[in-house]
């Protein structure tokens, strides 16, 4: 099992914020980026450029300024390619820098300010929340994994309990640094919550977090995660839903050299999937997308053991020709 080392933690803690540089323009210029224009706002101004990875994501040179970087914000956009983030993102493809590098780089340049990634209010629970809070809840029932074709075994992996009285699942949401319980998710037959109200997700994954390895497997459901290491499929991670923070990412590309995104095959997932590929791709995360040519499964877990199988075997790049 591999262990965080102090520089692994503080480049996860330094991905919980952006700082935006003091001067936008003239880190910009450091970075080899020609400002060609200045549009200035009520509160800020608007710095156009050439997208620096139009070439890689089009295969073409950007030959207008479609490429524009906020004073304020320090958040870029591209309006041709799609290629947007924030500027430490920025500072991290350009340089081919780590996260934590990327911060060093800012800092040195001098630091605005610090803008936190989307993170609603969080209102905390009036007890903290401990692992005595699960001794409630028992190992899963034969009947329920059975239900949902996942093994005792994968269950204890994950940390997956099982609320007898309700007949509920418990799916631990944990801090993906330590591994200290923030909470679960409690998933019934048409029931869902999660505990306690306002736990940020979107901060950490599903599965087993000290796992580091070659192929990672990226899906929405817990349970998917589950069924899929019931497979055998190792490397398996759940993001709690369609939407995949920045995060989220960044702690599966810590994790892996390859990332197969099995998001639902609904419009919210394939959208979702798309978007991952389009920002991630030139980031420098080799990924694949989940076969589901040969099954009209909404995901992993409606599938039958051997169509999981061969949808996870069939991963394909998205410029494959289907047949």
């Amino acid at each position: 099992m591999k262990t965080n080392s102090p520089t692994d933690v503080w480049e996860q803690l330094a991905a919980y914020s952006n700082p935006v540089p003091s001067d936008v323009a003239g880190a910009m210029v450091r970075l080899g980026i020609e400002v060609v224009r200045e549009v200035s706002g009520d509160d800020s101004t608007e710095f156009l450029a050439r997208c620096p990875a139009h070439l890689a994501l089009t295969g073409k040179a950007d030959r207008r300024p479609s490429f524009s970087v906020n004073s304020r914000s320090g958040l870029f956009n591209c309006f041709s390619c799609g290629y947007a983030g924030a500027f430490i993102d920025l500072v991290e493809d350009l340089l081919g820098y780590a996260r934590v590098e990327a911060w060093h780089w800012i800092a040195r340049h001098g630091v605005y300010r610090t803008r936190d990634e989307e993170q609603p209010e969080r209102k905390e629970p009036e007890e903290r929340i401990t692992e005595a809070a699960l001794a409630l809840y028992t190992p899963p029932p034969p009947e329920a994994l059975a239900s949902r074709r996942v093994t005792a075994e994968a269950c204890i992996a994950f940390g997956v309990l099982w609320d007898p009285g309700k007949k509920h699942w418990i799916l631990p949401i944990r801090n993906p640094m330590t591994g200290e319980l923030w909470g679960w998710q409690e998933k019934g037959k048409r029931f869902f919550r999660n505990y306690p109200a306002g736990i940020l997700k979107s901060r950490t994954l599903f599965g087993d977090l000290a796992w580091y390895g070659s192929t990672a497997l990226l899906l929405e459901s817990p349970l998917d995660a589950v069924r899929a290491y019931s497979l055998g499929i190792g490397g398996a991670f759940a993001s709690f839903g369609a939407h995949v923070s920045e995060m989220q990412m960044r702690l599966i590309k810590s994790r892996c050299t390859t990332l197969i995104l099995g998001l639902d095959n609904d419009t919210a997932g394939l959208t979702s999937r798309d978007r991952l590929y389009q920002r991630w791709r030139p980031r420098g995360l080799p990924m694949r997308f989940l076969d589901y040519a040969e099954t009209p499964a909404k995901d992993l877990g409606d599938m039958t053991d051997a169509a999981a199988k061969a949808a996870y075997a069939g991963a394909h790049y998205p410029w494959r020709r289907r047949r």
